[in-house]
């Protein structure tokens, strides 16, 4: 049975000395949910990563980036707090949207211990050992993220590195490995933040091998290229209009479902693209109605690695990473910045289910109407998609598949 295991591993926030100023925030979007705010966060992210990917597959968790800056957002004060919150679509820096992220948190580990799927999220705070950190910020990591706290000499970086991707190993059932190369700790490191989550599950509806054969894929570089592709008559929901349609794809226990959005027109995904918003995507979902499909779906494997630190600072995060960064609330004192966000993932898809990981290091250092007849939803073509947890809606992983045979 293939496992649909999702990952997130999350922010490793490395924080070098450094002044900066105070400001009065005044945080936007105060009526956002925890996970309206990721959804939406997801949207900004993968908008921004299809202008820099072009013609690439594209995977991430929104979910692990945005539990690990949450965590990060704690400890932020003034601008720095007001940037955050814009480019993460947080609302304000209070105990009440800590609780509500909390509470989604809560509800996806509740899917988990039912049974039918494995899905769990992990946090976790490594401090330098000897350096200070204020009450409140260490209290906002246990009672809201149940982060586990450890205390970690990062001078001796290597060692402090194995530590931390040991943990992520651990979390992620081996699928993230080495999260935190070489170079990134040093004796400068303060804090290291990080977030896993994983699941694994099998398909509601699943293919049977013997149904799978090689197909041609139509990849948006124009080329041709040949791809296992499975094959399932069963009851799906589904919706579709002139432009696309959508599939959603449950896990056993229907807590967590793929959700794929195919255009019509096989070079279509770029004009769906520029309308793709959580609009749409919630408009789509309301609009599914169960019925029997024909779905043809491609098997694959990738793994890929993103530094974010550039991408955050095109949605505005930008004092964060520089000398203005204002982290007051972690230690009372100013001088700590974020020096790098790294996020790796990894996804399998087969006939029984899906495997995925996911990871996230913040480094921080001191300074339609329906057919009548059985459609068929044939993904011989570039396709966006995503994992959803469908108690609180929150998308776990996002991704685009442009070419089944790469592996990143």
């Amino acid at each position: 049975m293939k496992k649909l295991l999702v990952l997130v591993i999350s922010l490793h926030l490395i924080l070098n000395a450094m002044s900066l100023f105070n400001e009065d925030p005044v945080i936007a979007n105060i009526n956002y949910k925890a996970s309206d705010s990721n959804n939406e966060f997801m949207m900004k992210m993968y908008n921004k990563l299809i202008l820099d990917k072009k013609n690439d597959n594209i995977f991430f968790s929104p979910f692990s980036i945005s539990s690990a800056l949450a965590m990060t957002f704690a400890g932020s004060d003034g601008n720095t707090e007001v940037q955050m919150a814009n480019a993460l679509e947080f609302s304000s820096n209070t105990d009440i949207f800590h609780k509500d992220f909390s509470t989604v948190t809560n509800r996806i580990n509740e899917i988990g211990k039912k049974g039918k799927v494995q899905l769990s999220i992990a946090n976790s705070l490594w401090m330098q050992k000897g350096y200070t950190f204020l009450d409140e910020f260490t209290k906002i990591g246990k009672e809201y993220y149940n982060a586990e706290i450890e205390n970690l000499n990062f001078a001796e970086s290597d060692k402090s590195r194995k530590i931390i991707n040991q943990w992520v190993e651990d979390k992620t059932n081996n699928k993230i490995k080495d999260l935190i190369p070489k170079g990134i700790l040093d004796a400068l490191t303060r804090l290291v933040l990080t977030n896993a989550v994983y699941f694994k599950g099998e398909w509601k509806e699943q293919f049977k091998k013997t149904r799978t054969q090689e197909k041609t894929f139509h990849t948006f570089k124009g080329k041709d290229v040949p791809a296992k592709m499975m094959y399932n008559k069963a009851r799906y929901g589904y919706y579709e209009n002139d432009k696309f349609q959508f599939l959603e794809m449950p896990y056993k226990g229907d807590d967590v479902s793929m959700f794929v959005f195919l255009p019509k027109d096989k070079k279509g995904l770029p004009d769906i693209e520029k309308i793709m918003d959580m609009e749409l995507i919630n408009t789509s979902i309301k609009e599914i109605v169960k019925k029997d499909v024909k779905v043809y779906f491609p098997k694959f494997k990738l793994g890929l690695s993103y530094e974010l630190s550039k991408l955050m600072k095109n949605l505005g995060m930008n004092d964060a990473f520089s000398k203005k960064a204002d982290f007051s609330k972690m230690t009372g004192n100013k001088e700590l910045y974020i020096s790098a966000i790294i996020h790796k993932t990894f996804i399998e898809v087969d006939e029984k289910g899906t495997e995925a990981a996911a990871a996230t290091a913040v480094v921080m250092r001191m300074k339609s109407a329906m057919p009548t007849e059985c459609p068929e939803f044939i993904a011989d073509h570039p396709f966006f998609y995503f994992i959803r947890e469908n108690s609180t809606g929150t998308i776990l992983f996002t991704g685009r598949m442009n070419d089944p045979n790469s592996k990143k």
